[in-house]
């Protein structure tokens, strides 16, 4: 199985970068992940960029703070339901959102909460949250 993460901008900080790192390599035991990153730029240059590394049949789920808010169970039933039957695409948008179109494009929209995060953490507590999917999924013991 694989997974993509679609992230708008780098990672700056040493201590980001290493915990995500880290996750990407728990992550090997479940599943295929890949991160790309494209360039920040205008909301609308991002969103066209966004959705050019999207196919029609992937299912996206989009991180925004108006999005719905899944219990870490849930979010493990949605990932296991999915990835069944089809690939998954994640994207994590930058500084000033996501545009409209992508957001409109996905299948679904994940809020961490109503604060707001930078991207990198937003990354972060996403891949930290695929991983305990996948441990809720398996039964191992992380999730207790």
């Amino acid at each position: 199985m694989k997974l993509d993460i679609i992230c708008v901008g780098k990672l700056k900080e040493k201590f980001t970068r290493e915990w995500i790192e880290e996750y990407l390599k728990r992550l090997t035991k479940y599943c295929r992940i890949d991160v790309s990153e494209i360039k920040e730029s205008t909301e609308a240059r991002e969103g066209e960029e966004l959705l050019k590394r999207v196919r029609d049949d992937d299912f996206v789920v989009v991180l925004d703070a108006h999005g719905k808010q899944f219990t870490s169970e849930q979010f493990a039933n949605l990932l296991k339901e999915k990835t069944l039957e089809r690939h998954v695409v994640f994207i994590v948008g930058g500084h000033t959102g996501l545009a409209m179109p992508v957001i409109k494009r996905a299948n679904t929209i994940l809020s961490f909460g109503e604060m707001t995060f930078t991207h990198q953490i937003a990354r972060l507590l996403l891949l930290e949250q695929v991983y305990r999917a996948f441990t809720i999924i398996k039964g191992e013991p992380y999730h207790k």
